[in-house]
Formats: structure tokens, sequence, C-alpha cells
């Protein structure tokens, strides 16, 4: 908040104004004007038909107001009964003229104010230039010869003022000037490491003498000199000692640089090797790697694995203690390595190092578990479909004939209950008949409903063991099928979770199979839906496209249940399910992996007990029907 002491000439100098419009009447009235007035029993009327007091034309306000409007210059006037001279300034006089009448003293103290504030200035204003010009890439004496005609025009009268540096044995200025001419001389001097340098010599022709602003100034002046010139020294002597160091470098080089030179082709080759590579001693640390983010420091287990202990069954271990090669496979979350270990030798033919080799192989063991599910599905396939065949033919025959009996008993029904009527000793199927026709029905329900879910396992089983029929020729706009897909799904959702869809825009498409990408869409949503036991459940469907492996991203996650380790190797096995007490048949995600497998795509999970699950597919663009388009 603005304190009002830091305005009070603004604040005085409105308390002391008057002004008047074109039609010479009072439109602001300061309160020093007002409380002045009351002490002199005066008012503005009377103000204005006044004439002025002696040692002044005789010219009423009014006729001053005049005046001022006529020339457009400011008029000065005495009030009769007031001390104080007034000026009449014209204000605004481009659009809508206005006379403004306020105290000389006022209009005295605020020029003043602006002459000392532009002295000021110009006392800044040398300050930054003399700064500027020592900083310039120059000579110290340039700057210095420069530095005379910031000075001088700093004073409050540059005209009679003669500037002289005297740095060592150097005078820089007019040395030309006559003593007798002088009136004032100010000096201050240049002082290096705690020794006069040289001096500032100011001399004034006027006899005003040197403000004490202007003394400051050149004292101020004489510090900066003093700095730049021990900033000069230094770099004359830094110079001299960069040329020494300089030779004896180069010697130095010219005796390293063979070393150098095989040093750096034997780390290019290693650097090379996309394998990471590192050499330990005896307390596994690091002594050589091919890679920067590891370095040439720290334990190797830290550094390769970001343990804090040395792994379990190290090879290295083995090989300082074996002299021998060795190698195992080690994972660390869901990332695969091989690591193998070689001896270095010193010449007690002693192993003094060990140089191990690091391979990530979690692609392969990937690529080796989907070939495994691949084969289980190709063999299951083939036992699937004659067993779905097998179990069609007499389901098929049991939902039709129980259907028959549904209605019959339907029709049955009011003929036993008109002889029950009659014979309430009637029994069927050694029940009462108002507890077999109570419950004979539900029966017949129950056995139509586990017929339809027969018809429905089947129907799943003949899916699965479905061959492709090779035509992957619809063009797939990945995020047209997800909006229209959620249509159909989105009302069971909301039973479970939020829906959120963050679709990239200018998504490429590919060739595929509409219906079934659809399909695989439709199985993971219900799973993620199905997996949220809470009542803040978010489903998020994501796609976006990777440019670098031209493939199309479909990713769906949850923030359901999870799924353990155990879990998560066997979910796209043939029968296995988590939710077989609510109906699950183990066969949607079987399904939806060789769907995603005949588009030459492949699947991801990453899963976390009590945080949720993730899948990611990714579809390669330049496919038409397994084969590059």
């Amino acid at each position: 908040m603005l304190r009002t002491t830091s305005y009070k000439l603004i604040y005085e100098l409105f308390d002391h104004v008057l002004i008047f419009d074109r039609n010479n009447e009072v439109v602001f009235e300061g309160n020093a004007f007002k409380r002045l007035l009351n002490s002199t029993a005066k008012n503005i009327n009377s103000l204005l038909s006044e004439s002025l007091q002696a040692n002044y034309k005789s010219k009423t306000l009014f006729e001053t107001i005049e005046q001022v409007k006529s020339d457009l210059e400011p008029h000065t006037i005495k009030l009769n009964g007031i001390k104080e001279e007034y000026i009449l300034f014209p204000l605004n006089f481009d659009l809508d003229p206005h006379i403004l009448l306020t105290p000389k003293d006022k209009v005295v103290e605020i020029t003043r104010i602006e002459h000392d504030l532009k002295e000021r200035v110009k006392e800044l204003r040398c300050l930054y230039n003399v700064s500027k010009e020592l900083e310039t890439p120059q000579s110290i004496n340039e700057a210095f010869e420069k530095c005379i005609k910031h000075v001088q025009a700093a004073f409050q009268i540059p005209n009679d003022v003669i500037i002289n540096f005297e740095i060592g044995k150097k005078i820089f200025g007019d040395t030309s000037w006559n003593p007798k001419t002088i009136n004032s001389i100010y000096f201050s001097d240049i002082n290096v490491n705690n020794k006069k340098h040289g001096e500032i010599k100011v001399l004034l022709k006027s006899n005003v003498g040197f403000l004490e602003e202007e003394q400051s100034m050149i004292n101020e002046i004489s510090g900066k000199f003093a700095r730049a010139i021990e900033e000069s020294e230094k770099t004359i002597n830094l110079e001299k000692q960069k040329k020494i160091l300089l030779a004896k470098n180069e010697t130095l080089l010219r005796l390293t640089e063979e070393c150098h030179q095989k040093q750096e082709k034997l780390r290019t080759f290693f650097s090379a090797i996309s394998d990471r590579i590192v050499v330990i001693d005896h307390e596994f640390n690091i002594i050589m790697s091919n890679k920067d983010n590891i370095g040439d420091s720290g334990k190797c287990y830290n550094k390769l694995f970001g343990l804090n202990e040395r792994c379990t069954n190290c090879p290295a271990l083995n090989t300082f203690k074996s002299a021998e090669n060795c190698s195992l496979e080690k994972d660390e979350g869901d990332i695969y390595y091989t690591l193998r270990s070689y001896p270095i030798f010193d010449q007690d033919s002693k192993v003094d190092r060990v140089l191990e080799v690091c391979r990530d192989i979690t692609v392969q063991k990937r690529m080796e578990a989907q070939l495994l599910q691949s084969y289980k599905l190709a063999s299951l396939g083939k036992l699937v479909a004659g067993v779905a065949h097998e179990i069609n033919n007499p389901n098929t025959f049991i939902l039709g004939n129980l259907k028959i009996i549904q209605e019959a008993l339907d029709d049955i029904f009011p003929i036993l209950d008109n002889y029950y009527s009659t014979k309430k000793d009637l029994k069927i199927a050694r029940l009462d008949y108002d507890v077999f026709k109570d419950n004979i029905s539900t029966l017949i329900t129950d056995m139509i409903n586990g017929a339809n879910r027969t018809k429905k396992i089947v129907g799943d089983l003949r899916n699965f063991a479905k061959k492709d029929d090779g035509t992957l020729t619809d063009n797939i706009d990945l995020n047209y099928i997800i909006k229209n897909n959620l249509t159909l799904t989105r009302k069971h959702v909301k039973k479970y979770a939020e829906l959120e869809m963050i679709l990239a825009e200018n998504l490429p498409v590919f060739k595929g199979n509409i219906n079934k990408i659809e399909q695989v869409i439709l199985n993971l949503v219900m799973n993620a839906s199905e997996a949220i036991e809470k009542s803040d459940g978010l489903i998020v469907i994501k796609t976006a496209y990777d440019e670098n492996k031209k493939e199309v991203l479909l990713t769906i996650m949850d923030n359901g249940c999870g799924m353990n380790e155990t879990t998560i190797k066997n979910i796209f096995d043939p029968f296995f399910t988590t939710k077989r007490n609510k109906g699950g048949t183990g066969l949607g995600l079987s399904i939806t992996y060789g769907i995603i497998k005949d588009h030459n795509g492949y699947i991801n999970v990453d899963s976390k007990v009590g945080v949720g699950t993730t899948f990611t597919i990714h579809f390669p663009i330049k496919i038409y029907a397994g084969k590059d388009e």
C-alpha cells in the first residue's frame, strides 16, 4: 500500500490549487485555499472582482485569466489581502480549456526538485557510462580517454569544468589550462593494493563550488578506476602464466598423444558394443565401463541394477575364485539379463580384475513367452474345435426339448389345477401337487439357463478355435472404433467406474478386421470394470502413435484390484480365470491374445495388487494380411 508521506509535495500542491473552467467557474478548490479564504473572510466571487495590489499592473483576477487564455502563457498575480504571489497556468487547451491558480513558491519548489533530479540523473548516467567503458573489450588507456567526456558531462556547468586523469606517468584530458582561470580544484586518489597509483583532478572555472554529490561521484569513479587497473594487472600476470603453462602443456600433449589415440580407439570399439560392459576389482568397484550413465566408479551391483548389496550367485565372484568364465540369468522385476564374467590376469597369473558383460534379454524372453503361448493356443485349438462340436449337438437337443417341456407344463397346469381342486391328495413325482407346481417351473428355468450357459461356453470355444480367414482388409480407425464400441459397454461400465478417453489426434489407419478389434476392446474394458471393487473406480482408454516403431498403441488402464505375478503369467492361458464363481470361462483374454497375434501385434501387461492393471497393445501400421504392404 502506498504511504501518503511519500507524496507529501503532491498533496500540498493540490491543497493550494484553484481550477477554473472555460466560463471562469471554479471546478476544483484545494483545502488549503478554502482555509485561506475563510481566514481572510473572502470567497471566490470576491477574488474575481478585486484588483491587484501596488507594484502590479492594475488588473483583476478575471482579466488576468482572460489574458492567460489569450496568449496561453503563465502570468503572475497578487491577490488582495493575501501575502503570497500566485501563478495562473493554461491547462488542456487542445480539448477543454481550464486555468490553474497556485502559489508561486510551490512552483519554485517543484522546479528546484526537478533540477536536482536532473543533476542526479546526469551523475548516474556518468557512473553507468564509466562502468560500461571499463567493461568494454578495449585497452584500459582507451577506456580512460573515453571516460573524460562522460565525467565532464555530469557536472552542473560542464563547460566550466576541466577533467584530468593522472595514471602512473600518463595524463588523460586537457592539460593546457591556465591556473589563473581556476577557482576550485578537487582531488581523488586512485589506490591499487593500498598504494597510490594515480589521481582524478577536477578543475572548476566558475565560483559556484563543488556539490557534495559531485565529490561523491568522483570518489566512486576513482574506486572504479582502481578496480579496473587491478583487474588489468591481474590479466597481464595471468597471460604470462598462461604462456608458461601452454608451453609445458604442449610438451605433455606431445608425449601423451600416441597413448591417447590408442586409448580412444579402444574406447570407441568398447562403447560401440550395445551390451553393458564393466571391469571390476575384488571389491566390486567399477574401474572402467562402456556406458556414460554407468561411468568409471561405484559398485557394479548398484550401477547395473540399482541394488545396495552384491547379487545372489554373483558370476564375478565365482570367476575371482575359479579363474574361469561364468554366466547366469538374472531378473529384476520385469527385466531379464544374462551376466557373463571373464577373468583378467596380472603378471603373476592371478585374477586381478573381472570383465563382466550384462545383456538385456527382456525382449527375447517376451518373444519366447509369446511363442510358447502361440504353440499352446494352436495345439489347444485343434482339441477345442472337436470338443465344442460334440458338446453343441446334445446341448442344442436338450435346450430345444426343455423349451417344449416348459410350454407343455404351461398347458398342463390348468388341467392339473382343476383335478387338484377335487382331489387334494394328488402327488406328482412323490411330491404334493402344490409343492411340485411351485418348484417345477424354477427347475425348468434353471435347466434352460444352464443349457444357455453351455451354449455360450461352446460359442467361446468355437471363437477360440476358429482359424483366421486372412481377411485383414478393413481400414482400422482405432479412435472411431473406441467411440462407437463404448456405447455398447458404457451402461455396464458405469456400474463400476468412470470412463475416461485420451485419444491421440491424427492417429494413423492400419489394416485389420474391425469386428475382431471391437471384440478386443470389449473384452479388455469389461475385464477392467469387473476388476474394480471400490466406489472411485476409473478406467482410462488411451491411444497413441510411436513414430520410431511405426506402431499404433492402445492402452487400457484401471485402478482395480490388480494381479500378482502368478496370475499375470497365466491370464492368456485358455480356461484360466479368477472369476469362475462369477461365470467366467477363462477364454476372453485367450481370444484377445489370438486376435492381436493375427494382426501381427503384441500385448504387454503391467499390474500391481491393490493399485491396478494396464494393458498396452501394439499394432504395426504397415501390415496387410500378415505381410508388409
